[in-house]
């Protein structure tokens, strides 16, 4: 492989996994939890790459989608936003949470394994992000999109699926029925959709208030971690 070429991907791979490993160190600081550093690598995972494809399958097998009517009109696209991709995106991030249950022993636990698998589906999100903003509008686009993704799709993503998890952790923890988990992800579900609401506004101000919303939510779910 062509030496630039291996260079330029690594730059990619960085900008947009970096941010990631970032926030689930900071989650992670002062908290009570003892998580194996295997259960941590494996929600990652599960969310940088098997919640991603599980979630565009369901987005297209949503009743009603039209990738073409997706990509020409606008109360479609909104739609799909703020309804069908909250919908799709947190019940497949969490799911990985089955993999790791043996390690939970108590609701910090599935805060940070729940927002570690919503860090690792921000990164890939990330990635494709910024090298359609970097196709689309050249460096500078592609920078302000790094930045702003870096600091609240990743905590709309940890803070959203951190909420699911913990309802798992108490479906786990207090051997409460599985149904427990449900109004967690119904949660999870309705911050994602105001944030995608705000954030696909035209209005600045509606804009600024999704990231106000985002950076809200990683506090306060750095606080629930604690």
């Amino acid at each position: 492989m062509d030496i630039d070429l291996l260079q330029t991907i690594i730059f990619f791979l960085l900008v947009a996994f970096l941010p990631s490993i970032f926030w689930i160190g900071w989650l992670m600081k002062g908290s009570n939890t003892v998580l194996s550093m295997s259960s941590l690598l494996i929600m990652f995972i599960w969310g940088a790459g098997f919640a991603v494809i599980i979630a565009i399958i369901l987005e297209i097998l949503a009743p009603g989608f039209s990738p073409r009517e997706y990509g020409e009109y606008a109360t479609s696209a909104i739609f799909m936003a703020v309804v069908i991709a909250p919908f799709a995106e947190e019940f497949a991030k969490p799911l990985g949470l089955k993999l790791t249950g043996w390690d939970i022993g108590s609701l910090q636990d599935g805060i940070i394994l729940g927002a570690t698998a919503g860090l690792g589906f921000a990164a890939t999100e990330n990635l494709l992000y910024e090298l359609s903003a970097l196709n689309e509008g050249g460096w500078g686009s592609f920078l302000l999109t790094a930045i702003l993704r870096s600091f609240a799709a990743c905590a709309l993503h940890a803070s959203a699926t951190a909420m699911t998890g913990q309802g798992y952790a108490r479906y786990i923890v207090d051997h409460s029925s599985w149904l427990i988990i449900i109004p967690f992800y119904l949660l999870a579900v309705l911050m994602h959709g105001l944030y995608n609401y705000l954030a696909s506004s035209a209005s600045l101000i509606a804009f600024f208030g999704a990231m106000g919303l985002a950076m809200l939510l990683i506090f306060l779910t750095k606080d629930s971690a604690s």
